[in-house]
């Protein structure tokens, strides 16, 4: 089938103006809706007219007339046309002419994207004893994980996590020689960068020898925030060597938490994400001394931070839950719990992660009773520190006394944070996503949804395979937080929580955006 035409309207010149395209020996429209620098960069692509560098807005070239063939168009930026891009289908569409679309090229300087990988060494210089291309992984716990930082024209800048997968983390650990790549990681999962995201939509096979020798848009064009930062986790240098924790690339924190670390090649090490344990933890004194809720809006409530010989530090949010904030509450002179939060709620902390897995009963006197990895062992980062929210002492007296049998019941009736739910669909297998959080029922914005998100949803609620990933609020909007934005999940996680994302506080969304799925009902 031929490629469709395509053309630009009532622009200075053939690469700018109103999309135009070609079907069915008409020529029609691009409704804006999910529109951005991406889509726009196709169109440049197929025009010859080398890459975007403005969306202008809608009507600034006047409004088209005739058929509006494309909405809801989401390239993934290797498209050839704009017709191989997603959209609802031809002619499919909610939309008017004042919500024509339309873009600004650059005629005169195709992309490095659009000249191919072949291009990239004719780029690269050297500044400041760095090349263009050159990278650094920043704010990891080793130098073989962080943040993914990339050097062009004598700046540091950062990378997008669009389509941000293994196979391109596997090339910066090539190039950085730490060995295979063991996970791609999104969400600024090593804390926001600045200055300028260099690269979006990299797209590497995985035989290159750099990152920017790989696919992507081009040098500075994107359609990101800092909040989407990639980063890597790779397997070590693959020698057994004794090497620095902290670097120049990494926040320091107390000697004994940054001292050195061997890394060998055994096949019974430890996982890759926590064997640079330091042996300088090891050699402290095992003493639990005090804890402390930090960031909140009282003293019954915030981060939990534990203290542990003189360095106060983080507890990760894995398996935490109501038992384990009903110790806290009852150890910092609170009374009982009201919520275990997870994923940061109070802000990210900084120093030692100290305590993981943590799983208590809801008896012992002190969280360093209850069952944990070890003092410093974890697979965490900030973005997980866990909190509660405490009762005071005065609502536990008058209002609410504390009863084993009251506590145990008020927590079996309501239900557990991260439970799901889908409403206003035909079954119970479709419908706009909510999720139960901190007391309350809230929805999921449709950044970035799409059907891993929804293959997750399907397991957790027991249903079949993941059939449709609705946005725009679908299934009618919701009310209350929006809990969840930017999901990436992989499609192999237990709960929407454990997918990577924008933490529930930090969104651009509004119920418009409501997320929703359909599965299979089985």
């Amino acid at each position: 089938m031929p490629v469709p035409d395509l053309r630009l309207v009532s622009g200075r010149s053939r690469c700018q103006g109103r999309v135009e395209i070609f079907y069915n020996n008409t020529w029609g429209t691009v409704c804006d809706d999910d529109w951005d620098i991406v889509d726009a960069n196709v169109v440049c692509r197929q025009l010859g007219c080398g890459h975007a560098i403005a969306m202008p807005a809608t009507l600034f070239f006047g409004r088209g007339h005739g058929p509006i063939f494309l909405d809801n168009v989401d390239c993934k930026g290797r498209e050839t046309a704009l017709s191989e891009c997603g959209s609802r289908g031809w002619g499919i569409h909610n939309c008017y002419h004042y919500e024509d679309v339309a873009v600004t090229c650059n005629e005169l300087l195709p992309t490095q994207a659009a000249r191919g990988p072949t291009s990239k060494a004719a780029t690269i210089s050297l500044q400041n004893g760095k090349r263009d291309g050159s990278i650094r992984l920043v704010r990891g716990a080793n130098s073989c994980q962080g943040r993914v930082e990339i050097f062009y024209k004598g700046t540091w800048g950062t990378v997008c996590d669009d389509d941000w997968g293994l196979s391109d983390a596997g090339v910066v650990c090539k190039q950085m020689g730490c060995g295979r790549a063991v996970d791609s990681k999104t969400n600024a999962y090593f804390g926001y960068g600045t200055g300028r995201i260099l690269l979006d939509n990299v797209n590497c096979d995985g035989s290159e020898p750099y990152l920017s020798a790989c696919y992507s848009l081009g040098w500075g064009i994107h359609n990101c925030g800092h909040h989407e930062d990639a980063g890597v986790i790779c397997s070590g240098r693959g020698l057994t060597t004794v090497m620095p924790v902290t670097t120049s690339l990494a926040p320091s924190y107390k000697d004994p938490f940054t001292d050195t670390a061997a890394v060998t090649e055994s096949q019974d090490q430890p996982s890759p994400e926590t064997e640079m344990m330091t042996t300088g933890l090891l050699l402290l004194e095992e003493t639990s001394g005090g804890l402390r809720l930090a960031n909140g809006n009282s003293s019954c409530q915030g981060r939990v931070e534990v203290l542990y010989g003189d360095t106060w530090g983080t507890v990760c949010d894995d398996d935490w839950d109501f038992p384990n904030a009903q110790v806290v509450c009852r150890q910092v002179g609170c009374g009982s719990a009201l919520v275990a939060t997870v994923l940061g709620y109070f802000g990210y902390g900084s120093g030692p992660i100290l305590l993981d897995n943590v799983d208590c009963s809801g008896r012992e006197a002190d969280l360093a009773e209850c069952f944990n990895l070890g003092w410093g062992q974890h697979n965490c980062g900030h973005h997980e520190d866990a909190g509660v929210i405490c009762r005071s002492v005065e609502e536990s007296e008058e209002h609410f006394p504390e009863d084993g049998l009251t506590t145990t019941s008020a927590s079996t009736t309501r239900p557990k944070d991260g439970f799901l739910r889908l409403v206003n669909g035909s079954h119970r297998c479709e419908g706009r996503v909510e999720m139960f959080y901190l007391l309350q029922w809230g929805t999921v914005c449709d950044d970035a949804w799409d059907l891993k998100d929804v293959k997750v949803v399907c397991r957790q609620l027991g249903c079949g395979r993941a059939l449709g990933a609705w946005g725009e609020a679908r299934y009618g909007q919701g009310t209350g937080y929006i809990f969840l934005d930017n999901l990436k999940c992989k499609g192999d996680e237990l709960s929407l929580l454990r997918c990577s994302h924008i933490r529930w506080n930090v969104h651009n969304c509004d119920h418009s955006e409501d997320a929703g799925a359909l599965c299979n009902l089985l």
